[in-house]
């Protein structure tokens, strides 16, 4: 972790703390939020923001199809406290159906006022094939 991304997650934190309603969306990146299983073909990521109310964490993702077609995905979220250890049991799986070119949100609201992260962990159904020169490099 760098010390801008360190300092970032701390801001973050404190703000949670103090107990403020509502939070810069880009206090860490999307990508440090979404584990993706597999390299979608067509769906990203492209907006997040987060709020507390009433003391729990609301999420809201945006996911885009770049594609014309319409395509299957599956998500679940990983609701952690502030020093990242799970504060609830796995979710179950929820299916997506999106739509060609569609730009869909997605709402989610902690299940206990001990989250203070997430983590979204994503999986379409078509993913990039790993021999194309775009697929992303594994690890992180």
């Amino acid at each position: 972790m760098n010390i801008k991304h360190a300092l970032r997650a701390g801001a973050l934190a404190s703000a949670l703390a103090l107990g403020m309603q509502a939070m810069p969306a880009q206090a860490q990146t999307i990508a440090s939020k979404i584990e993706l299983l597999g390299a979608p073909a067509s769906l990203e990521f492209t907006g997040l923001r987060m709020r507390e109310q009433n003391g729990l964490l609301n999420v809201q993702a945006e996911l885009t199809n770049r594609d014309n077609r319409q395509h299957t995905a599956y998500y679940r979220v990983k609701w952690m406290d502030e020093t990242g250890f799970q504060v609830w049991d796995d979710e179950p799986w929820k299916p997506l159906l999106v739509n060609g070119e569609q730009k869909l949100t997605l709402q989610m609201v902690s299940p206990t006022t001990k989250a203070r992260d997430f983590t979204i962990q994503f999986s379409a159904t078509i993913n990039k094939s790993l021999s194309t020169s775009d697929a992303p490099l594994m690890g992180h």
